[in-house]
């Protein structure tokens, strides 16, 4: 049985790839990457908001038994990174499963988050082609080798949704992306798409710190995109007692470097006043509680 896993946690586009990234450097890890279905069998008609109350007995089992699988599958080290940013939703769920869990969480500000999350609404909500960011396999192909034969009726629709013209409109999200909220189809349907997007941040975000100020300092560490540096990453490391690791330092200083020196704010100067005001009215409380101020 996995013992002791470590799970990233932090809103979609927040940097939860990036700390992956570092972390699968060091042997003893064995990164799995948003397996959503995983995690959603036994409550695929529900929002990813699960309490400890869904992970019933038969859920345990199935969650449990296919990461023990994934991990003795895999070379290298028995201990299971995972990253999926609906698991921010759903701690007491998880909690219930892997007892023993240590938790990460990584945060952005939300101005940013928010509209590159929309980015991805608009651009990975149609077609199949498009697996999770650094995989080679369709979206399709990616979540049957995940799916259980039960959970197929659940995403025949979005499949169908992904691939069907549409008709009288052009643009706009084909499916549900990123972490399910409650009422998410009505939200998408009657609110502008970038407070939908302000939402799923929000909600990430709070659920992740407010269940993780809960743990113990040995099981719960925070740390922001924007302040990652080597001291941060081997105080990552330290926290699960490994040694900074020397392919982690490759990995900052020839690819997360360069790439946190181009600006990650190009999108701002199109905002219009309108948007921003959508924005401040939905992130403004949970950024000031995360230490972030509005970006100019």
């Amino acid at each position: 049985m996995v013992e002791r896993p470590v799970i990233i946690l932090g809103s979609p586009r927040a940097g939860t790839s990036v700390l992956g990234r570092f972390l699968e450097a060091h042997p003893a890890m064995t990164h799995v990457k948003e397996p959503r279905l995983v995690w959603r069998y036994g409550n695929d008609g529900y929002s990813d908001l699960l309490g400890a109350d869904r992970a019933r007995p038969d859920v345990i089992r199935y969650i449990q038994g296919k990461f023990d699988d994934l991990v003795k599958a895999a070379p290298g080290g028995g201990t299971l990174l995972e990253k999926t940013p609906s698991n921010s939703l759903r701690v007491p769920f998880i909690e219930k499963i892997f007892p023993d869990a240590r938790y990460i969480h990584i945060t952005r500000n939300g101005f940013d988050a928010a509209l590159s999350i929309r980015w991805y609404w608009l651009n990975f909500t149609k077609g199949l082609h498009q697996g999770r960011q650094g995989s080679k396999d369709s979206i399709l192909k990616q979540r049957l080798k995940e799916m259980h034969p039960r959970q197929a009726p659940y995403y025949a629709a979005e499949f169908l949704g992904r691939v069907m013209p549409r008709i009288g409109k052009d643009s706009g999200p084909r499916t549900l992306w990123g972490p399910r909220l409650p009422g998410m189809r009505e939200m998408v349907r009657d609110m502008d798409l970038l407070e939908v997007c302000a939402m799923q941040w929000r909600t990430c975000a709070e659920r992740a710190r407010m269940d993780g100020m809960a743990f113990a300092p040995d099981r719960y560490l925070e740390v922001k995109l924007e302040d990652i540096s080597q001291e941060k990453i081997a105080e990552a490391f330290a926290f699960l007692d490994l040694d900074f690791h020397p392919q982690a330092q490759t990995f900052f200083d020839k690819e997360f470097t360069p790439r946190m020196n181009e600006s990650r704010r190009k999108d701002l100067s199109a905002l219009t006043d309108e948007d921003r005001m959508r924005l401040r009215r939905v992130l403004t409380p949970t950024m000031d509680w995360l230490g972030y101020e509005e970006p100019t």
